[in-house]
């Protein structure tokens, strides 16, 4: 019936055909240019849902999490945990940011930035985290698919050939439909991504004789004692100076789950989930889509498959993930095609999102009111669509000639994304939080991450600085020591006492939030209980507590070897899985974090101002720019050229 390389490209053209289909339904419903970033704020509260989701899930944790599993065994929970710590941030922020979006008649993150503290270096941290997503996390995920579809093309299709397509296809339906489209399509790409994940794990699993096969296999890896270390976790925290500095740095402890769950808040914190909620209609699917879509379903789909394809892959390593689709391809080549096209669908999800809002970002966000205010709406719209081909053209080049700094960016972006909650929290629930306290938490928490990265301690060795640390100090991930960063500068600029009046927005916003979103005495009554759970779950979930998940339910060994049948520390993350979900649910319902408020909204009247002609003061900004940049661009090659030979010496 034909091999991989004929259903491959049959399923490539169907799943083409409707990406068009949609991108031009979604085209004609725009109608004009006002909807293109936006989708007119009518998106349908299950469409975002599910994209918000799938975006979340994507092809980075079906093919990152698996291997990581396959490569190092049990020895990071957090990864099987991602359905709820993914839940959790939207859960505490997406209602009230919905409703702060819909006073203020706003779609963006950087826009709340901008209306809430006035400060434009929160929208350009925004729009930079948009642009590692576009550029970056959303390029690495591109190249591996790439080099996966090249494999199975049996180099009939090279790697190059391979991400252009991907990225002309996912350009293609980004700049035809906007947003709504990145919304209409993202449905079947979360479908199809979804299925994929399920698909593959039943094939994986059946590969492997079955569930008594795959858990006797890892009975036996756990009761060697050369391999017993693949299912337990090494300790609460080693004080290492981490990757590249200390070998013993590559053992996973408590608190390097702890710091993956971190950085994973990053991406509901991020300008691309915010974009979906804010350009929803309603907030009616909130509490439904963080308790039963994120954490539930697609947290179950994260514990049974992922595990079981890192399982599989960790006792029999030429069944690793990917491997396994090429045996596939050769068994059975149209269920193979059908789950590659499900991969590809996962990443051009999360791939076009950060598209559209990086392209945003820079013309909206940052061009427009700086350079050119009177630019029209249709004009806007065109240079958007140029900004964003320019985007996926530097993808495309990073992924064929410089893969190890795509992939040092990719390791930017969860990690500066989760600097962002401190302001997110200043809108919603801490107005204490004031734009000097936020802006510099911001800016340490930055800093922190950049020099706990290969990318930024790659940029002080090429300048001739050489840190006494290397990637992840004491094994924590940059997300921890970022946020260790950034709240210790908030807190300690918000002691300091000083005159600092809040804008217009942001009081309009606190007096909003007091008078109709409330919480009502019933969740002020549980707000203990609700701490106290929380704190509990992380504790024993992602926390020091996962020490004794290696011992919890039996181990190997001991006579009596796992009392579930199931790896001890497996088991763990699945009761504590199941914990979770009740808290998501607990958090969004009963504390009514996420269901929404029957209230009515109406639009926030700012004061009116007389708008000078800025004309002249642009271009001298687009002057001072263009100098800045040389000015820059030379003091960076005469100190590599001086204290860079100096170090070299």
């Amino acid at each position: 019936m034909g091999g991989i390389t004929t259903w491959l490209p049959l399923f490539a053209l169907a799943y083409l055909a409707a990406v068009l289909y949609w991108a031009r339904v979604a085209a004609v419903e725009n109608g004009n240019h006002q909807s293109f970033f936006s989708a007119g704020h009518s998106l349908a509260p299950w469409i975002s849902t599910l994209v918000i989701g799938g975006a979340a899930l994507s092809g980075w944790f079906i093919l990152g999490g698996a291997t990581e599993i396959a490569r190092t065994g049990f020895t990071l929970p957090a990864i099987l945990q991602a359905g709820v710590v993914l839940a959790l941030p939207g859960t505490i922020l997406f209602k009230r940011l919905w409703y702060a979006g819909e006073r203020l008649r706003l779609s963006s993150q950087a826009e709340l930035f901008n209306a809430h503290y006035r400060s434009p270096a929160l929208v350009a941290a925004s729009v930079a985290v948009a642009v590692i997503f576009a550029v970056g996390f959303a390029g690495l995920q591109l190249r591996a698919v790439s080099v996966l579809v090249s494999d199975l093309a049996d180099g009939a299709v090279s790697r190059a050939m391979a991400g252009l397509v991907l990225s002309l296809v996912l350009f293609g339906y980004v700049v035809i439909g906007g947003l709504r489209a990145v919304g209409y399509v993202g449905v079947l790409q979360t479908v199809l991504a979804a299925a994929g994940l399920a698909g593959l794990a039943a094939y994986a699993l059946l590969d492997a004789g079955g569930v008594a096969a795959l858990t006797a296999r890892l009975a036996a890896f756990a009761a060697d004692p050369a391999s017993a270390g693949l299912f337990s976790v090494s300790g609460v925290i080693r004080f290492t100076a981490g990757l590249g500095r200390d070998e013993t740095a590559v053992t996973p402890t408590a608190l390097s789950s702890f710091g993956l769950a971190v950085a994973l808040l990053g991406f509901q914190a991020s300008p691309l989930a915010l974009k979906l909620v804010l350009s929803t209609s309603s907030p009616r699917g909130l509490a439904a889509g963080q308790t039963w879509v994120a954490a539930c379903v697609f947290g179950c789909l994260i514990l049974v498959g992922v595990a079981i394809l890192g399982g599989v892959g960790l006792v029999n390593p030429a069944k690793a993930p990917s491997a396994l689709l090429t045996s596939l391809s050769t068994v059975s080549p149209w269920f193979g095609a059908w789950l590659v096209i499900g991969l590809v669908a996962g990443v051009q999800l999360v791939a076009g999102l950060a598209l559209i809002v990086a392209g945003e970002g820079l013309v909206r966000h940052l061009y427009k009111p700086y350079f050119h205010s009177r630019l029209d709406r249709r004009a806007t719209v065109v240079l958007a669509r140029i900004v964003i081909a320019l985007l996926a053209l530097a993808t495309v080049l990073m992924e064929a000639l410089s893969p190890v700094a795509l992939s040092a960016l990719a390791g930017l972006a969860l990690p500066l994304a989760a600097q962002l909650w401190t302001p997110l929290l200043g809108i919603t629930w801490f107005g204490w939080i004031s734009r000097p306290a936020a802006v510099l938490g911001v800016g340490f928490g930055f800093a922190a991450v950049l020099l706990t990265e290969p990318m930024g301690l790659q940029v002080l060795s090429f300048l001739g600085l050489d840190l006494p640390w290397g990637r992840w100090p004491w094994g924590l991930h940059s997300a921890v020591w970022g946020i260790a960063a950034n709240i210790a500068a908030v807190l300690i600029l918000s002691a300091i006492p000083r005159s600092t009046a809040q804008t217009s927005a942001a009081a309009d916003l606190r007096r909003f939030f007091a008078s109709r979103l409330a919480m009502p005495p019933r969740a002020r009554a549980l707000a203990a209980a609700a701490w106290s759970i929380g704190l509990v779950w992380v504790f024993l979930a992602v926390g020091p507590g996962l020490v004794f998940a290696d011992v919890a339910f039996g181990r190997p060994g001991s006579g009596r070897g796992w009392l579930t049948g199931l790896p001890s520390i497996w088991a763990w993350t699945a009761a504590l899985w199941m914990l979770g979900v009740g808290f998501v649910w607990f958090l969004a319902y009963r504390m009514d974090m996420a269901a929404p408020s029957h209230v009515a909204i109406a639009p926030y009247e700012p004061p009116r101002q007389l708008r000078p002609d800025q004309r002249e003061t642009e271009r001298a900004r687009l002057r001072t720019a263009g100098i800045t940049v040389a000015i820059f661009a030379s003091l960076v090659i005469l100190v590599a050229l001086g204290f860079g030979h100096l170090a070299a010496r």
